[in-house]
């Protein structure tokens, strides 16, 4: 790890997170991100969910692993593109420890830039770590989920007598929303597909406790996967 301008981290940091704290969402096309994915085949158990989305952003990414160092620590994970090179970690606000020069942690942010020139990544501290010290690949159609992004699943609720008993339901902050929660059941002996506000998924198998499925679309129709 390269150490450069220590005296000036903290104010650096200061004013590095100030500007991307004012970035709402990655540079990128808006998805949505379905588990499992779209042809997929999975089983459910009673009460799980069987098909969950939430909105993504389809842009350039760097998968990072864990890094440590004598100023800073990166954690693994997916760090999107928030642009100038900026790479912001949507799923861990703590992803980077920032340490003095005792080596004790006086702050998080969740972000690091990227030099592809160099293949180097730097926290807003003056310090880089090279390919050598960090694993860092770099997926240029990559996914990132968007924070507080509303969330939609629909889950199994057993089969009685071929009648099969799900419910919908929605979050957001990941808190449920009770308006928008519904219970709904499909006759197995009609159709052995199912289609619920956009999403649809073939049944291969259900019992009362378990549900064998392959998931045909997600519950935006408009979506290309």
């Amino acid at each position: 790890m390269k150490t450069n301008k220590i005296l000036l981290s903290i104010s650096l940091a200061g004013i590095l997170t100030g500007c991307v704290q004012n970035v709402s969402r990655p540079v990128g096309t808006l998805v949505e991100v379905v588990k499992p994915a779209v042809g997929q085949t999975a089983t459910a158990y009673m009460g799980n969910p069987i098909i969950k989305s939430a909105t993504g952003i389809k842009t350039d990414v760097l998968e990072l692993g864990a890094a440590n160092g004598a100023m800073s620590s990166i954690a693994a994970g997916t760090y999107c593109n928030v642009g100038n090179g900026v790479y912001r970690n949507y799923q861990n606000q703590q992803a980077v420890a920032l340490k003095n020069i005792y080596g004790q942690v006086g702050g998080y942010v969740d972000y690091v830039s990227y030099n592809s020139a160099k293949n180097e990544i730097s926290p807003p501290n003056g310090t880089s770590y090279t390919s050598a010290e960090i694993s860092i690949k770099r997926v240029s159609d990559g996914l990132c989920r968007v924070d507080n992004s509303l969330v939609k699943t629909i889950e199994y609720n057993g089969n009685a007598s071929g009648v099969m008993k799900f419910t919908y339901r929605e979050f957001a902050n990941d808190m449920a929303r009770a308006a928008f929660t519904t219970d709904f059941s499909v006759d197995s002996k009609v159709s052995d597909v199912v289609t619920y506000k956009g999403a649809k998924f073939k049944v291969n198998n259900a019992d009362n406790s378990s549900i064998s499925y392959t998931v045909i679309s997600g519950f935006d129709e408009s979506t290309n996967f």
